[in-house]
């Protein structure tokens, strides 16, 4: 059984390139898809004529382990592709205030009721990620500029646990950043295949920030930039101690620094 789901109006744009049917996005529009690894993978695509063209992301899930099956159950309270749910984090996200990827549609593949393929279609995001960002403008940047965009960070990543949403794969690189006035900017967050909703341990949130922090490249971010992030964290919440904060992000951040020391070895 294929079924796909749109979102809106997209089924008509994209009946109009004789598009609709699962094989057309998870072969036809994804055949130029590169790297990833043998459970998923993200390609790009566009569709019109050059004034009017649309670009779109699409990340497709393949065979998923048992655990992944699991974990969706847990948080959607029900049987779940993989494809549909990256499409429910990000619409939960998006109706909770926090910026993220469109969701166009998705589309699931199931034999006798159990997901073989899904994928995921979204919007091009008009933002840059957080890390070309940086390498490209970091450097010329003034210092209070600087600032501001790391204290407007770490109060993203506040709203996010307010929601008590954790998200294991918070790194600079699945940030998106966007200057919507001069000096001001604003963030959106992607990868959402591991997030997780009704989140109330304060330790697997800070998890996420020892994440954000470990890929923050010294090159870019010194020590008092990374306390920064933690102390305009910490300002969200009255009862939250900075310095402790401070010490418990850092050994977070050390322990996934060693864990991939480990693995270039």
């Amino acid at each position: 059984m294929q079924r796909v789901v749109f979102a809106n109006s997209w089924s008509r744009f994209f009946a109009d390139f004789d598009v609709g049917m699962f094989d057309d996005f998870f072969e036809r529009l994804a055949a130029d898809a590169r790297g990833g690894n043998s459970r998923r993978n993200v390609a790009s695509f566009s569709l019109g004529p050059d004034s009017q063209k649309k670009t779109f992301f699409i990340k497709r899930f393949f065979r998923p382990h048992l655990k992944d099956v699991l974990f969706a159950w847990q948080n959607v309270g029900e049987s779940c592709s993989q494809g549909r749910y990256e499409w429910e984090s990000a619409r939960f996200l998006i109706d909770n205030g926090i910026d993220s990827y469109r969701p166009v549609c998705y589309g699931e593949q199931r034999k006798w009721g159990v997901e073989t393929k899904s994928f995921v279609v979204t919007e091009e995001l008009q933002a840059e990620c957080l890390s070309d960002f940086v390498g490209r403008k970091w450097n010329a940047m003034e210092r209070s500029q600087q600032v501001e965009i790391v204290a407007s960070l770490g109060a993203f990543v506040r709203r996010i646990h307010v929601l008590n949403v954790s998200l294991p794969d918070l790194y600079v690189y699945h940030i998106y950043i966007a200057e919507n006035a001069p000096g001001k900017y604003d963030f959106a967050v992607i990868d959402l295949h591991r997030m997780s909703r009704n989140v109330t341990n304060n330790n697997q949130k800070l998890r996420n920030l020892g994440r954000l922090h470990h890929s923050m490249l010294d090159d870019y971010f010194d020590n008092e930039l990374k306390r920064l992030l933690i102390k305009s964290y910490a300002a969200g919440d009255p009862d939250d101690d900075a310095a402790t904060l401070i010490s418990q992000i850092e050994k977070h951040s050390n322990t996934v620094s060693a864990k991939r020391r480990k693995k270039a070895y």
